[in-house]
C-alpha cells in the first residue's frame, strides 16, 4: 500500500486504484535545497496500487 495515498479512483464495481503523493519531488526541512540553492530530489516514485475488494461496490 501506499504510505501518502493522494487519490482514489473507482476502477470498476471491484476494484479501487490508489495512487501515491510524490510530495512534488520535494524534500522536507533543512535538506530540501542543496548548497547552490537547488531543490533536492525526494527519490519518491508516483506509483498506481490497484485492490481488489472481496466485495463489489
Amino acid at each position: 500500500m501506499p504510505g501518502n495515498i493522494a487519490g482514489v479512483a473507482r476502477v470498476d464495481h471491484g476494484t479501487l486504484a490508489l495512487i501515491n503523493d510524490n510530495d512534488l519531488d520535494m524534500t522536507d526541512g533543512a535538506g530540501a535545497f542543496d548548497a547552490q540553492g537547488r531543490l533536492v530530489d525526494s527519490g519518491i516514485e508516483t506509483t498506481v496500487t490497484y485492490v481488489r475488494l472481496p466485495r463489489g461496490l
